[in-house]
């Protein structure tokens, strides 16, 4: 698997994150006057899906490092031919 393919898989799997934590909101999480949710009554955890995205979205910026070096970053992106 080359490391573009291994990207866009990560970038489908953070979205369905996101649809998770929707479906958590749906299913009986409220939000606190913090802003944090409550989430007793769901079967899922928030906490799960927070890591989870966040470890999906920093093994995505370490992929493009590997792959391209720091200043890949930055860098304008080929057009696609």
């Amino acid at each position: 698997m080359n490391s573009n393919l291994f990207h866009n898989i990560l970038n489908v799997v953070i979205a369905l994150l996101g649809v998770v934590t929707a479906v958590l909101l749906a299913t009986g999480c409220t939000t606190l006057p913090g802003g944090g949710l409550e989430c007793s009554k769901s079967l899922i955890s928030p906490e799960y899906t927070s890591i989870a995205i966040a470890g999906l979205g920093l093994l995505k910026t370490v992929i493009n490092i590997v792959r391209d070096g720091p200043a890949g970053l930055v860098k304008p992106q080929p057009p696609v031919k």
